[in-house]
């Protein structure tokens, strides 16, 4: 017949750690994480190089947009450096005197 101790182990579904709870009171005494599996070194090297795959990938993406728009202000300010000389002179208020 088994021995009944103060406390019972649960393992939970979701995260697979091990919790520790008092029979009387329901409390979590402890929680024990689940050990992580190591990697390989192959599918730790292959992960490396995805990963520096997508961050080059992301970095070109951003450098295209920013030159994209560096060229629609350029387009922009030119246009309004041609239309200038059509701007009326600026209203002084001394000059109502």
């Amino acid at each position: 017949m088994p021995k009944k101790t103060e406390h019972f182990l649960v393992e939970c579904p979701c995260c697979e750690a091990t919790l520790t709870v008092h029979r009387v009171t329901g409390q979590i005494l402890f929680t024990e994480q689940p050990k992580k599996k190591g990697l390989s070194f192959e599918d730790a090297l292959q992960k490396h190089h995805k990963d520096k795959e997508t961050a080059e990938d992301r970095f070109r993406d951003a450098f295209a947009k920013e030159e994209s728009r560096m060229r629609n202000v350029q387009d922009k300010f030119e246009e309004a450096l041609k239309h200038a000389d059509e701007l009326d002179e600026p209203i002084r208020p001394l000059d109502y005197d």
